[in-house]
């Protein structure tokens, strides 16, 4: 099937949708009645737009949307295509299942700053859908760590000693991780290659075979740790530390945004800026598989060992995370459909 690149502004608004929302949830914050009712429009709004798009993908367009020029070869770029709507309809189906929820629980619970919590998660969406669409290492990058910002607030909600613990973790483990190993391979890859737009196949990637072999292994290793939102161990920490927050954001973390948005990345790194070509070439498939089925196999033994539900349930996420790792480094058309399906 040809490949097709179509300028499309659903993008532009599917992104502004979360982002509106939480204008419109802190503008209506008084009434917790209209506040309630802008959360949950936006979630079908948002639903609605990213299933319009639907058609257009299966036809075997790539929808884009160009926002800006940053240098040249960085820009801030959307893109739809068949793995980025993936993702797309599962944060915002989800989104429009976990906004009903949280506010129920919230009323229930008398809970404070009501108005704040769902901003907050609104631009968490924002966040991941600026993810989901990301044309470019760049622009996912940029999105990756808003969602890191977002969330803080969220996890750290109760504002007591465990909520602060708990959040402190968090930011300090993403953030860190973020800075430390992502941001140096981003700069290198963007030297090395002049650019860092995704291509529109799975097998390129951006590396030519003039690049050093122990260089693109570096680089490949600094992008499995520093998407931590991956679960990956030895990165795993925070999950279970942002256990404290609320219940809706024990969802918001384990299903609809979060830890998706941590294997998203990952997955869409090893694809489309390593390719297939290069991670067999250099045989990292294999080894990457053998290291996430340990995160597999721990994380399962030490969920079993928690009595905490929320607990376990946070161990039981980082193992079933590293079983997509683990069907996309098999690097076969079967592993890779498994593990993002």
């Amino acid at each position: 099937m040809e490949i097709q690149t179509v300028s499309s502004v659903k993008l532009l608004i599917a992104l502004l949708v979360p982002l509106i929302g939480t204008l419109g949830v802190m503008f209506t914050g008084k009434n917790e009645n209209v506040r309630e009712g802008v959360s949950s429009a936006a979630s079908v709004i948002l639903l609605l737009l990213v299933a319009s798009m639907i058609p257009a993908v299966l036809d075997g367009k790539i929808l884009v949307y160009h926002l800006f020029t940053v240098l040249p070869g960085i820009t801030v770029t959307l893109r739809a295509d068949g793995m980025s709507m993936i993702f797309a309809l599962v944060a915002s189906s989800l989104w429009t299942i976990a906004v009903y929820y949280s506010l129920g629980y919230m009323r229930a619970h008398q809970e404070h700053a009501q108005t704040r919590f769902n901003a907050c998660f609104a631009l968490a969406i924002f966040g991941a859908i600026g993810v989901a669409f990301s044309d470019n290492l760049f622009t996912m990058y940029l999105f990756y760590e808003i969602v890191s910002v977002c969330t803080y607030p969220l996890v750290a909600h109760a504002q007591d000693k465990d909520g602060y613990a708990g959040a402190q973790k968090y930011i300090v483990y993403l953030t860190t991780t973020a800075k430390l190993f992502l941001l140096p391979a981003l700069i290198l890859i963007y030297v090395i290659t002049g650019t860092l737009d995704f291509p529109h196949n799975i097998s390129e990637g951006l590396f030519s075979g003039d690049t050093e072999s122990w260089i693109v292994i570096m680089l490949y290793i600094f992008c499995l740790f520093g998407f931590a939102k991956n679960g990956v161990m030895p990165f795993h920490h925070w999950l279970p530390g942002a256990m404290v927050a609320p219940t809706p954001v024990s969802a918001l973390l384990h299903a609809v945004a979060v830890v998706k948005v941590g294997v998203f990345c990952t997955t869409r790194t090893m694809l489309y800026v390593f390719g297939v070509d290069t991670m067999h070439a250099l045989n990292l498939g294999i080894p990457t598989a053998y290291f996430v089925g340990f995160t597999v196999i721990a994380a399962s033994v030490l969920a079993l060992s928690k009595n905490n539900l929320k607990e376990r349930l946070a161990y039981s996420t980082i193992s079933q995370l590293s079983y997509i790792i683990l069907g996309v480094a098999l690097l076969t058309p079967a592993g890779i459909d498994g593990g993002l399906i």
